[in-house]
């Protein structure tokens, strides 16, 4: 039997459908790779408790502690001036600087000598005459009794008729004449100590007088009141030295000062914490060697134009009274003693008074503090590495910064491994690779030391 034509045409096109039917039954769909959690890769440190000396730089310029005007308190030529009395010159404490003529001066004390010796005359004079008046009274008043004795005898006879009555009357006034006698030496004693009066408080202003005019023949001696080094010179030798007028400046080379504006949060940061436990103002009266040592501030001064090696050992000693109405800062006062002490050319230079200095201050020691770079804390969370590796946030206390170093006091636990790199964004739990900083966990390290 013979297939038609057209039937022969659809069998290819069937027996191929059919084998496309079979090969997509039996395909298998296509396998799909099972994706790892990728880690990323962070610097971290490791938080270790230390100890933490607070520290901060603050500039300033060397100002003197004292400076002496040199004010003649007498006026007079000046007839002898120090050898080396220039601008810049050093001199040793006790040191004649300038001498004024004395003449005048020794003529009044000469005067005044002269008046204290005529007061002490004219006491021993009235001291003589009081014993000579006493002596006196005495044989008077002896004289008065026997004219009273003789008057009551005369006055029997005139009775008997023995005198007559002139004779009674004579010795009346006899009577009469030794009793004035009598009395005008009392007068006269009790005037005397009026008199003494006088002349004790005469002798007095003469004696105040002499010290005056003794103590203006010091005055024209002007010697240094320290050892210092003079700053300023207004006069020369022969010229006429008004009193009141200014002679010279020095300034005292024993020790100088220099004061550094802070904030007052930075000054706040250095304070010892027992200084409010054992504060010094609940007193009535502040004791400032008891406030310094409560505040517990040292200090270090270096002049940065020289060598870094060259360096002196600061005091705190006071701040100023208020706060600086235009910089909102508190101004330090920290002294050096012997800012010329161990002087090396080019590499050590004295102190000299407007000498840019740099200051670092340091608090007292703060025990089990944690030290991690600033930069490492986002609104005062930090990152921790924990024990999968992976992101946690934790919050902390941020008790001060030093410089790109922040000190923590809570929020930390030793031996965290802080992540340090700026992480973008930040997951809690994400997997991380940390990779210890070594660099900056030695500077950590060189922090807790004091280095």
């Amino acid at each position: 039997m013979k297939f038609p034509k057209k039937l022969l045409f659809f069998i290819p096109v069937a027996a191929g459908a059919l084998l496309m039917f079979n090969m997509v039954n039996s395909k298998k769909g296509p396998s799909r790779p099972e994706v790892a959690e990728q880690a990323r890769t962070v610097s971290v440190i490791a938080a270790n408790p230390m100890s933490i000396i607070p520290r901060i730089t603050g500039y300033g310029y060397v100002q003197p502690t004292e400076i002496w005007d040199a004010l003649p308190e007498v006026s007079g030529k000046i007839i002898e001036v120090h050898p080396e009395l220039k601008k810049g010159a050093f001199i040793t404490k006790g040191e004649l600087l300038i001498r004024i003529d004395p003449q005048s001066y020794d003529f009044a004390e000469t005067r005044s000598v002269a008046s204290v010796m005529s007061a002490d005359a004219q006491l021993k004079e009235l001291s003589q005459q009081k014993a000579n008046t006493e002596k006196l009274l005495k044989i008077e008043r002896q004289k008065l009794q026997l004219t009273t004795q003789e008057l009551e005898r005369k006055k029997k006879l005139y009775e008997k008729g023995y005198i007559s009555a002139s004779d009674l009357e004579l010795e009346e006034k006899n009577l009469l004449a030794q009793q004035g006698s009598v009395d005008n030496l009392l007068n006269t004693l009790k005037l005397i100590p009026s008199q003494l009066n006088a002349l004790q408080a005469q002798k007095k202003s003469d004696v105040s007088s002499l010290s005056e005019r003794r103590l203006d023949i010091e005055k024209t001696v002007i010697r240094a009141p320290f050892d210092c080094r003079i700053s300023e010179v207004n006069i020369e030798l022969n010229q006429f030295a008004p009193a009141g007028s200014l002679a010279l400046k020095a300034v005292n080379i024993s020790q100088v000062e220099i004061p550094v504006q802070l904030s007052p949060t930075s000054f706040a940061n250095l304070i010892s914490p027992e200084f409010g436990e054992q504060s010094p103002f609940e007193a009535t009266q502040f004791n400032m060697d008891a406030i310094r040592k409560l505040i517990g501030i040292s200090a270090t001064v270096r002049v940065p134009l020289f060598n870094k090696n060259a360096e002196w050992s600061g005091t705190f000693m006071r701040t100023a009274e208020s706060i600086d109405i235009q910089t909102g800062a508190i101004t330090v006062f920290v002294t050096v003693d012997q800012p010329y002490k161990k002087v090396i050319p080019s590499e050590r230079p004295p102190l000299l008074p407007n000498l840019y200095a740099e200051v670092e201050l340091q608090g007292s020691p703060r025990e089990n503090r944690y030290v991690i770079p600033f930069q490492a804390i986002h609104n005062d969370t930090v990152y921790i590495v924990d024990a999968d590796k992976r992101l946690k946030k934790h919050r902390v206390n941020i008790e001060m910064v030093m410089g790109d170093m922040a000190v923590i006091h809570e929020g930390i636990e030793a031996g965290s491994m802080v992540i340090t790199t700026d992480i973008v964004p930040a997951i809690e739990g994400m997997l991380v690779k940390p990779l210890i900083n070594e660099e900056l966990s030695n500077r950590i390290s060189a922090v807790g030391t004091g280095n």
